[in-house]
């Protein structure tokens, strides 16, 4: 009998699980894989390694917060990441602050100045109300904290509040098509690229808050070596874990009580709480008895769209044989083209907009001396790459080779700014939506949480989803937020946080 089952070994599961150790309580560890760490894994190719995941993030204070709270003081250093885009019509490094951002749109969209004005003055407002939210918004709360924080909230933050209430339900395409005519500039402030802004306002000021002031960092121990010391940290406040162990099943008596998992061997352990690092649509589409869950609830799980997945190319690179004059940042967004809708193809990268992250910027040693480690991504969705799957980790014959040809077209467009990219390269390798769904464990292979597109996250009943209608079952991760109010790492982290203080308050 164990008081806590954490399902996922990811940031937010290890977080939860670390925390509940530290505070005495009999944790077992479940992960499906044979490593632990989610997404945040790093592989090798000859003389190079990549990351499987995530790149790097915001809000470093609060991860160094956090893992201070479990106990670990290690030093670590953070450099900041740059974003650099790069369109037919304009070049521009966009990560710095509002105020200089301002002044850069002007010069290349002289006709839209007041209309930019009056934009970045409206955003401005929303972000300055979004910074450090989970601080005082009920909403990013749960438990006690959110009782307190609904005590505070008229007298010290009604008029943050009530913004936030606000933009929330409003479209950035509807405010800045209000300022600005020009269709280049509304897409650049409204997805910070190439394409038409879809998310809500709120969301919108988020993302500019992240990438702007608060700045987007990579840890001089990488995303694997967090997890790596809070998975030690769980060991030796004596948590078990099992690795290779798949959950088939969330046992749950016909109170709507969790009473602990079954395995895929079979094998049941029994747990007061039982805590997912698994994404909703796994947990309960695949895990949960259906006849467990409200109709209402499950429909809402079944309807809403988590955000898709991608295309990836990972290179190991002869530095000497490219020419890297365009590149002024760590992160570059790239499109040649921008071609009418009708004529989009999924394939043609020249009119898509691809994302060249140079790794070994950050991650030094992931390439020898006087090379690099460059990743190419481009969003894909998973229905594509559906009839090449057999089952996990198995596909039809010919998919090594599509994805081949994919991976040169990705190239060559990569290429158009970093010439000489093709004969340079001396490791190349790729994933595809499916490699993600079977190392990730996501649903379809999403990358990036739930949908980003307003009318998709007003589906969803609030800004956590920590707590479930199945007492004791709680969910952690990126899907456990609406929205990634943090970004991605830390938003996942931040909710292991919270979940482990709801089942420490709640079963002292």
């Amino acid at each position: 009998m164990y008081n806590v089952i954490v399902i996922g070994s990811g940031i937010g599961g290890l977080t939860c699980a670390a925390k509940l150790a530290k505070n005495g309580k009999k944790v077992l560890l479940l992960e499906k894989m044979r490593v632990i760490g989610g997404t945040s894994h790093i592989f090798k190719r000859g003389e190079f390694y990549f990351p499987m995941g995530p790149l790097s993030f915001s809000y470093p204070d609060l991860l160094i917060e956090i893992l201070t709270e479990l106990g670990i003081e290690e030093k670590i250093e953070f450099r900041k990441n740059n974003f650099q885009l790069i369109t037919p019509l304009f070049d521009i490094v966009y990560s710095q602050p509002i105020q200089e951002l301002r002044i850069s749109l002007k010069k290349i969209f002289t006709e839209e100045q007041d209309g930019i004005d009056k934009f970045l003055d409206e955003l401005e407002k929303i972000m300055k109300a979004t910074v450090n939210v989970h601080q005082w918004h009920p909403d990013y709360l749960i438990g006690k904290k959110r009782d307190n924080a609904r005590k505070n909230l008229l007298l010290k933050y009604k008029h943050e509040f009530e913004l936030i209430e606000k933009y929330s339900k409003i479209s950035a395409k509807q405010i800045l098509e209000k300022y600005i005519s020009n269709e280049i500039l509304q897409n650049f402030l409204g997805s910070q690229g190439t394409y038409r802004p879809n998310m809500s306002m709120l969301l919108l000021a988020i993302m500019w808050c992240l990438i702007s002031e608060k700045g987007i960092w990579y840890p001089s121990c990488g995303m694997h070596g967090i997890n790596r010391s809070i998975y030690d940290t769980f060991l030796n406040y004596n948590g078990e874990v099992k690795v290779a162990s798949p959950v088939k099943e969330i046992l749950i008596d016909r109170n709507n009580r969790v009473t602990g998992v079954k395995t895929i061997k079979n094998e049941i352990f029994e747990s007061k709480w039982v805590i997912s690092n698994a994404d909703y649509k796994r947990t309960f589409l695949e895990l949960v008895d259906p006849k467990k869950i409200p109709e209402e609830y499950l429909n809402v799980i079944k309807d809403a769209a988590f955000f898709d997945s991608e295309f990836c190319v990972y290179l190991g690179v002869d530095s000497k044989k490219v020419d890297l004059s365009k590149i002024k940042a760590q992160r570059v967004y790239f499109r040649k083209e921008i071609k009418p809708p009708e004529k989009f193809d999924l394939e043609d990268f020249d009119n898509r907009e691809i994302e060249i992250s140079f790794w070994s910027e950050n991650a030094r040693d992931s390439a020898p001396l006087e090379k690099l480690t460059l990743v190419l991504r481009s969003g894909f969705p998973y229905e594509p790459f559906a009839h090449w799957k057999l089952g996990e980790m198995k596909r039809k014959e010919g998919y090594i080779s599509y994805k081949k040809q994919l991976a040169e077209k990705l190239i060559k467009t990569a290429e158009n700014i970093i010439p000489g990219l093709s004969s340079a390269i001396e490791v190349m390798d790729s994933g595809t939506p499916l490699t993600y769904e079977d190392f990730s464990q996501r649903f379809q292979g999403s990358i990036a949480g739930w949908s980003w597109n307003v009318n998709e996250s007003k589906k969803l009943p609030g800004k956590l989803l920590i707590e479930t209608p199945i007492e004791n079952l709680l969910m952690v991760g990126m899907y456990a937020a609406s929205e990634l109010f943090l970004g991605g790492y830390p938003t996942a982290m931040y909710t292991g946080n919270l979940a482990a203080d709801l089942v420490i308050e709640r079963s002292p």
